[in-house]
């Protein structure tokens, strides 16, 4: 019989973003040096003689899934709102720069959410994986965090 244990991985990144309707200094373009952090839930693996016996999941597979699914796409990268016209006809223009364009407002709920449905997948279609996702959290700046969990209220 196996225990269940909660851990957590995090990585950090830099971009840029613009909140179009805020109504305050967010509206300019601006970055950010972002923290993720991911906590997961499973069963502590019991099979002796594999490289992750003894662990839920091995960080340094968590941390791959975070690097490819997170990292690699957001770092040093312009992060827009599909929406956001006007930023975007102005990124036509620079076609070398890394711009990616998300379904919501890139604020760091919309970015905690899309970090987790990037992860969550990512988990899911692993083999030997009986991990469940539970949090995302992730800091814009050192004293602004947000959670997302997955759960609707």
């Amino acid at each position: 019989m196996s225990d269940y244990c909660i851990i957590s991985k995090e990585i950090e990144f830099d971009a840029g973003h613009r909140v179009p309707s805020h109504r305050g200094k967010c509206s300019s373009p601006h970055g950010h040096r972002y923290k993720i952090k991911v906590k997961c839930r499973g069963k502590i693996l019991d099979e002796a003689g594999e490289s992750d016996d003894g662990m839920v999941i091995d960080f340094s597979d968590l941390k791959e899934i975070m690097t490819e699914k997170i990292h690699e796409v957001l770092d040093h990268s312009f992060i827009v709102w599909k929406d956001d016209d006007r930023l975007l006809k102005h990124f036509e223009q620079q076609s070398d720069w890394r711009i990616v364009v998300l379904p919501h407002t890139p604020t760091a709920e919309n970015l905690a959410r899309w970090c987790w449905q990037q992860v969550d997948y990512a988990l899911k279609h692993r083999p030997k994986t009986l991990l469940e996702l539970i949090e995302v959290a992730i800091w814009e700046t050192p004293t602004s965090v947000a959670y997302y969990t997955g759960k609707k209220i």
